[in-house]
């Protein structure tokens, strides 16, 4: 089945250590929070389900986003196997008109060694 489905804001977040549990976040402009736990969000947002063993990914999706600031956070729970270093770097991929001729991305890239906290990845401004 393909259908064209375009987005006003996608997150994508993916990490680069196996077997590690790290969760999207997103607060939306009215202070609502989508992540695994609530999963979709009075005006729309959708969280992907939640990846507890791999890279990733998570998806934020929402069709017709309100205008304001969007948080992107990550919870990083930790690793499931003996590793090296206690740090993953994660990055998020944030989409605006995705699948339009307006569609813009850009990678936020972030290191996380703490494990159990919620850290901010960075934000992205909708509208005017």
């Amino acid at each position: 089945m393909i259908k064209h489905l375009p987005l006003g804001l996608r997150v994508v977040l993916r990490w680069d250590a196996d077997n590690t549990d790290m969760d999207l976040h997103v607060v939306e402009p009215s202070g609502e929070e989508a992540n695994f736990s609530h999963a979709l969000t009075q005006q729309g947002g959708k969280v992907s389900a939640d990846v507890t063993g791999g890279y990733g990914p998570e998806e934020y999706a929402l069709r017709r986003p309100l205008p304001g600031i969007y948080k992107i956070r990550a919870k990083f729970y930790g690793h499931q196997q003996q590793t090296v270093s206690n740090a993953t770097t994660v990055q998020a991929e944030v989409t605006t008109g995705f699948g339009t001729p307006q569609q813009q991305s850009r990678w936020l890239t972030l290191r996380l060694t703490g494990q159990g906290e919620v850290v901010d990845i960075g934000e992205v401004k909708v509208g005017p």
